[in-house]
Parts: structure tokens; sequence; C-alpha cells
């Protein structure tokens, strides 16, 4: 039972009107931000049309017509912060949340509702057509987080921030970054730097499941500089997601051990 309205998480409550009708997103559309702070959800959704799309919305104070997407505050008295609710008529796009992380919220459901985009055409489309509908959501667990472990296998700045996108895009607001770990070591601490230096890297990979058919004695790893963990948190915080480091201690500490073996308790 196909249906048209297809949002992940599944909002709390979505009707639409009997009467199939649509509303058109396209170069010509305006933002107008009726509540203040929201420009990071302005951002955001902007830079999304610009990368799937090619196009960007204009801001302004004041609408004229009704071929405009609005971004407000309203107080919808949930028991977790972060509820919006959004509307979808011949009057446009109308999204209002309970703080700024509820309007942000909307906009990842408003493109949720966008067509595919599909990067790999040349002519892509500047005319989005989404379906009217009436929304109110709210988050049902005030901790939604998923982990990466980063410790087991590295993985670079730009794949981090695109697994925070992801988490975005689903209304997340936790991730748990698993730094450390008896394989790898992935965070920059100055005073001790042979934990990167040594335990960041791995002197070869197995051939095929373990135990394998040998190895390839290739190096490889990685680690995050201190700078780059504050871009990641920086990054994070812009899509309302608190970032948790995890660092492995006492036990899972094969790494650290192998870059300070005076460390070790045992003789050998």
């Amino acid at each position: 039972m196909a249906q048209e309205i297809n949002i992940i998480p599944q909002p709390v409550s979505t009707k639409q009107p009997r009467i199939a009708a649509k509303f058109t997103i396209g170069p010509a559309t305006q933002i107008v931000l009726e509540g203040s702070n929201l420009q990071h959800s302005v951002n955001f959704f902007n830079d999304y049309l610009q990368q799937f799309y090619l196009f960007k919305l204009k801001v302004v104070k004041k609408a004229t017509g009704n071929n405009v997407i609005r971004l407000n505050f309203e107080r919808l008295d949930k028991k977790i912060p972060g509820a919006y609710q959004m509307t979808i008529n011949n009057k446009g796009v109308y999204i209002a949340g309970d703080n700024e992380a509820g309007v942000f919220y909307g906009i990842q459901t408003l493109i949720q509702l966008l067509p595919v985009p599909d990067a790999r055409l040349k002519m892509r489309p500047n005319k989005l057509a989404i379906s009217y509908v009436s929304i109110e959501d709210e988050p049902r667990f005030g901790y939604r987080g998923m982990m990466l472990d980063v410790g087991r296998h590295f993985f670079q700045v730009s794949y981090v921030k695109k697994y925070i996108d992801y988490l975005a895009l689903h209304k997340f607001n936790k991730f748990h970054w698993h730094l450390t770990d008896d394989q790898g070591w992935r965070i920059e601490i100055k005073k001790y730097p042979r934990l990167t230096s040594v335990g960041g890297f791995r002197n070869g990979t197995i051939i095929g499941r373990y135990p394998g058919k040998g190895n390839d004695n290739q190096r490889f790893g990685g680690f995050y500089t201190q700078e780059e963990v504050k871009e990641v948190v920086k990054y994070a915080a812009a899509r309302y997601i608190d970032v948790i480091p995890e660092i492995e201690m006492p036990g899972h500490a094969c790494v650290a051990i192998a870059a300070y073996p005076e460390l070790s308790c045992f003789p050998d």
C-alpha cells in the first residue's frame, strides 16, 4: 500500500486533503524568517538545495504572494523539546517549532518530502513539487543517538560529517563518537603523542576474514587532530547534535599499552 507521504521517523500526525494538490518550490520561492535565530535552518536548507538541485532561495523580511516558506516559533506545550508543526497548502509552506531545534526538524521533514535527487544528472529539476499536507510531530525520546566506531576502523572527517548529516536528517540529537579501542587511538593528545603516532596505525591488514590468508603488510590508519575534533563538534552543533566522545579506560586499552608499554603491568 504505497503512500505518497513517507517520513522517517514517522510523525505523530499526518493529514492530507482528499483532493490531491501540490505546492512547488523553485528558484523564485522566498523564505521568510518570522522567528529569530533561525539562520542555521535556512543555511542548511539552502546548502541542500544548492548541492542537489543547483539553486538557492532568497531570504526576505516580508513575502510578496504565496510562493513562500515561512519559519516561526509557536508554543506547542510538549514534554520533550523539538516539536514542530508544518502546513503545506495554497498559501505556501509554514513551519513552526517550539524552539530552534524544532524548526530545524521541520526543515528535515521538508527535505524528505522533496523529490529524491539524482546527483548524476547534469540538468537537475528546479521545480520541486510537494503534496499538500498538515503535520504535527514531536520527539518521542529525549536522547536520540547513534554511534560511529572509528577506533576499529578510521573514517576521514568528510565521512564523519556525512554521517552527522544523516543523523540530522532523521532527527537524532546525539553523536556517540567511539574514539579509542584496542585496535586504534584516534584523538590527538599532545602530551602523549605516541598514542596517535603508534596507536593510530596498524602495520597491515589480514587478507580475508579472520584468521585470514595472510597479511597485506600495508600501513593503515589515521587520527583526528584537536582542531579537526573542534571542527566536527561545531559542525554537529549547527545541526543541533551533541557530540559524546568515548575513550576506553582501563579496559580495551591495548592500543595505549602498545604506544607506552612501560604502563603495562605484565613483565613481557
